[in-house]
């Protein structure tokens, strides 16, 4: 029998982090090490080179971003720090010793102007600091190693919180209907589920093929939807499981000012991860009700 893959994870504490683990707990076949500050603190570079000298991993994921959008904007260091500079520095230590590494990005890298979803291939173009540091990040891990998958991704949840469904359901635990807009559209996807692809395409990496499948890819829930659309979507769950429920209503982005703009429309197109990799998230509704049920069962056991 051949040694499982031993895979580095950056970061522990994440929602995909922490759906990586829970999904390679179930597989023999997979030696999955999620590691953060203090042993593995991407922001220091001597921590990434000797963090990766001690795992020694056949691969890296690396999950661990900046990611609270509002914050990277009143806090560009930090953002910049980890979102950009981190990057690097993983990228870096893992291709001095020969290991590849993917990457997790983000839809943001957009400007979301186009009116259907976006390639790879798509000029980016960033309004807000979370995904211009994004974007960095993704150039240097283009410069810095030979052997690389940058993976862009979008709305993100899972029954770790706080998350959009975590929100929302906590939303309609209150006296009072919310507000939701419907002019901002993207791709929900389930963090169990993404985790479950990036194994998948983790053992096809380290096949030996990495000429021809480095590069950047797409790979996000399979139903772009409006915030409205999403929030109606979560409701409808738990509704079904007798939790929590109330009205929503119609707003736009401008009627919620924050620090950061937004971009309006940034559905992405997984076609060429799906062909080249074999992967396709299920549909949206078989996995948010599994979500939304764990998370009503969270709140039952912890009132």
């Amino acid at each position: 029998m051949s040694a499982p893959l031993k895979i580095l994870v950056a970061g522990r504490t994440g929602q995909l982090a922490r759906a990586l683990v829970r999904c390679a707990e179930e597989d023999d076949n997979l030696d999955l090490i999620a590691s953060g500050r203090p042993e593995l603190d991407i922001t220091d570079p001597l921590s990434c080179r000797w963090a990766i000298d001690g795992v020694r991993p056949d691969i890296v994921i690396n999950p661990a971003a900046f990611t609270n959008v509002d914050a990277a904007t009143t806090n560009p260091d930090m953002a910049e720090a980890v979102n950009a500079k981190g990057a690097g520095y993983l990228a870096a230590a893992a291709a001095a010793k020969g290991i590849p590494i993917i990457h997790i990005s983000t839809d943001y890298v957009f400007d979301g102007t186009k009116p259907d979803a976006y390639v790879e291939d798509d000029r980016v173009n960033p309004i807000n600091t979370y995904g211009k540091t994004k974007l960095a990040g993704e150039s240097a891990i283009g410069s810095l190693s030979p052997h690389h998958l940058i993976l862009r991704t979008a709305w993100v949840y899972s029954i770790y919180e706080p998350n959009f469904v975590a929100s929302v359901l906590k939303k309609a635990s209150g006296p009072h209907p919310m507000a939701m807009v419907t002019d901002q559209i993207g791709n929900p996807t389930s963090a169990a589920d993404l985790a479950g692809a990036l194994l998948q395409i983790a053992r096809k990496m380290t096949s030996g093929d990495w000429e021809r499948l480095s590069g950047v890819y797409h790979l996000a829930g399979p139903e772009p939807m409006t915030r409205h659309a999403w929030a109606h979507a979560i409701l409808s769950a738990s509704r079904a499981l007798s939790g929590p429920d109330c009205d929503v209503q119609e707003a736009v982005t401008a009627d919620f000012p924050t620090p950061a703009r937004r971009p309006l429309q940034t559905s992405l197109d997984s076609g060429r991860c799906s062909t080249l990799f074999d992967v396709t998230l299920p549909p949206a509704d078989l996995s948010l009700r599994a979500t939304v049920g764990s998370l009503l069962k969270t709140k039952e056991t912890l009132a």
